[in-house]
Parts: C-alpha cells; structure tokens; sequence
C-alpha cells in the first residue's frame, strides 16, 4: 500500500493537554494559538492536497473530508508537538469524529450568514481539550464580513475562555460573550439517556448594539459524549 507521510515539526514537544497551557514561555499552545496558524496551516494542507491527488493517493471527491480530518486533528493534537499529515487510501474511513472538524453554516432571518468552526465530535474522556471548542463570524448577504458579538447560553454546563494574563482557561459561567474569539463549552460526561443540550447564541451588530436574529447549536448525546451533527446548527 502506498504512503506519503510529512512531519512538520512546527509546534514544540509537550505531554499535557491543550487546556493545561500556562503562560508566555510554556511550550503548549491554546485553541486560540491554534486559531492564528489556521489559515497559513490550511494553505499548506491545499498543497498537499493537490500532491496526494496527482500521486493517486487521494481522490478529488475525498479532498474536503480528508482536509477536515486534518484540521480537527490539527486542534485536537496540536498542541503537543510535531504535526503529523499521513494518508493512506482508504484510511479516511478510520478517521474519528472526535479529530475532525466540523463547519457549518446557517442563514439567518436578516439575510446573514452565521458559520460555526467546531468539532465533529466531542467526548470528556479522550479530548485534550477543555470542552467543545465553538468560533463564530458572520457575513452579510453580499458575503462581505460582519463585526459582531456573539452571545452564547445554555442551560446545563459552563463556557470557558482563554485568559492571556493568566495563561489558563477561565470559567464565563452559564453564559460567555466573543467578538469571534474562541469558546468552549464545557460539561460532565452525558447519560446515555441525557437530554440534547441546546445552545442559544444571540448575535448583535458590533458597532451599533442593533439586536440580529440569532441561532442555536444542539449537541447530540451519544452516551459518551457530544455529536455534532450537520443540521446542528439552526436559525431561531
């Protein structure tokens, strides 16, 4: 069976998880860290896409599930040390959803374009993160990026932030605030037979206050933890 494999050693060798990360100086990095290199770390992926591809190692109807695997466990893994890109054909079918990321969009009521960054799936127990990490940005109906405050409640669990002055995740309660900054929710490991936890998030224009029609995320309870389906994320 044919490989290719690339190291890219682009993050230091550590052995906690991403939510342990201390200040300037520590080696691990945060979701927010992560956050900064997406793009560059995403270009780079398309490259290697179109050199898996022309090698016949890839397909072009796998190219967007295998860049999303890659991605989620770029965040899932990355903070602890070199990144590792291997493809093998047919190994997208081992992938987990707990290392691939999710994007989905919705439109909202005003005609907007709310999208979500989030993972596939989230489970307590074998994540190195602190919780179900969530980003938000919004575009007008011209596509044409909109400064916004995001608002995010639910009923059960708690929404973590990255505090830089602290160099740790700091608890926002039942509710947290992001003008498209990282979020994470976090909660104790669901029953089987849990109810579907439901997050609400209200949208605001940045500049004027003006109240936008907002949405919610509904995680399914799997028994072990959290799925995010494609129809997840709706317009109330």
């Amino acid at each position: 069976m044919r490989a290719l494999k690339v190291f890219a050693a682009a993050l230091l060798l550590a052995a906690l998880p991403v939510c342990a990360m201390a200040g300037e100086g520590d080696p691990l990095l945060s979701v927010d860290d992560l956050m900064t290199l997406e793009e560059s770390y995403s270009a780079f992926l398309a490259q290697m896409e179109d050199l898996i591809i022309a090698r016949g190692l890839l397909s072009e109807e796998e190219r967007s599930a295998w860049h999303d695997a890659q991605m989620g466990d770029f965040y899932q893994n990355g903070g602890y040390g070199s990144v590792l890109i291997n493809y093998m054909p047919g190994v997208l079918g081992y992938v987990r959803e707990e290392e691939t990321l999710a994007l989905l969009s919705v439109r909202l009521e005003g005609g907007q374009t709310l999208e979500l960054s989030t993972m596939r799936r989230y489970t307590p127990m074998d994540s190195s993160l602190s919780g179900l990490m969530m980003t938000l940005s919004l575009t007008d109906a011209d596509g044409v990026p909109v400064d916004a405050q995001f608002t995010f409640t639910a009923a059960s669990g708690v929404f973590l932030k990255w505090d830089a002055l602290q160099g740790a995740y700091a608890s926002m309660g039942a509710s947290a605030t992001s003008g498209g900054e990282t979020v994470v929710f976090s909660d104790q490991t669901p029953m089987p037979d849990a109810k579907d936890p439901v997050i609400y998030i209200g949208i605001a224009d940045a500049e004027t206050g003006e109240a936008i029609p907002g949405a919610q995320l509904t995680l399914r309870v799997d028994g072990e933890g959290y799925v995010i389906d494609d129809g997840a994320l709706m317009a109330q």
